[in-house]
């Protein structure tokens, strides 16, 4: 009773007994009006059927987050804004004064924020559900087909160039042959690491560049330089069994899934929800 109420609240005005705000379609009973259609149609400067189907992709997702319990409480969202506002180079309080300098009240960015939190929550639950189907078979045959991955060297002979410019050092890594004009700008040695007697971090990243590649630039710890190296060769190679990586292979052939895993998952969903299409506004 109170929804039908709701939808013929939504279908007329009783003012001069206009239309002010029509049913667009409704998707498993929830409306969508043509309202919504009109104003995502001017955010995003789209086709009104474009406008349509994102709303519907909508109505779908925010079924499911309700269907298995996905919630963003105010601490995990507080905590989610402080670390965007960091990589942004700026506080949560910096953050807000952007925001609403833009004439963006920060409770509606805040609970738009959230909403897109509850999304991902929803796309990374979908992609552990659908890897589920990841079978012993296709876990084995990426160990085999990429064996590099999983091998693991003791010593690696690197070349080292630490600058305060990192300029200078993102033309090296397109020109290893580059050297700055002022030569106080670049300091550059060679050495042989043991990679089990430095910090496994750095080990790891040494063992994840490739044979005459470079690592990314590294912001030197109390110092106002920056480190890049390049990986020589290694030696002293050790394979790494599969029982031990295959939590990590599994994880890894989730994440690489887990667009076509949404994608199916969501259209299951359409083609046994209940959509119905009523009107569309005009500019379609």
């Amino acid at each position: 009773m109170v929804k039908a109420l709701a939808t013929l609240l939504i279908l007329f005005s009783l003012s001069y007994g206009k239309i002010i705000d029509a049913l667009a379609a409704v998707v498993n009973s929830e409306p969508i009006t043509t309202y919504e259609i009109q104003k995502l149609v001017a955010k995003l400067h789209i086709p009104p059927q474009k406008a349509l189907e994102l709303l519907i992709q909508k109505r779908l997702e925010e079924e499911q987050i309700k269907k298995l319990g996905i919630e963003v409480d105010d601490f995990e969202l507080e905590e989610a804004l402080e670390t965007f506002a960091r990589n942004k180079g700026m506080d949560t309080l910096a953050l807000r004064e952007a925001i609403e300098s833009q004439g963006l009240p920060w409770e509606v960015y805040r609970e738009t924020f959230r909403e897109q939190l509850m999304r991902k929550k929803l796309y990374d639950k979908i992609s552990k559900m659908e890897g589920k189907n990841i079978s012993e078979k296709e876990l084995r045959e990426y160990y085999e087909n990429h064996k590099e991955e999983f091998t693991i060297a003791r010593k690696a002979k690197v070349q080292k160039y630490i600058s305060p410019s990192k300029e200078v050092l993102q033309k090296i890594q397109h020109n290893p042959l580059y050297r700055p004009d002022t030569p106080a700008l670049l300091v550059t040695g060679e050495e042989e690491l043991h990679l089990d007697r430095i910090n496994p971090a750095f080990a790891n990243m040494i063992n994840h560049t490739p044979e005459g590649g470079f690592t990314p630039i590294i912001p030197l710890p109390n110092d106002d330089r920056y480190l890049l190296i390049m990986v020589e060769s290694k030696s002293d190679k050790e394979e790494i069994p599969f029982d031990q990586v295959r939590e990590y292979i599994l994880n890894k052939l989730v994440t690489q899934n887990r667009g076509k895993s949404v994608k199916e998952y969501f259209d299951k969903l359409r083609a046994s929800a209940q959509i119905k299409i009523l009107r569309m506004p005009k500019g379609e």
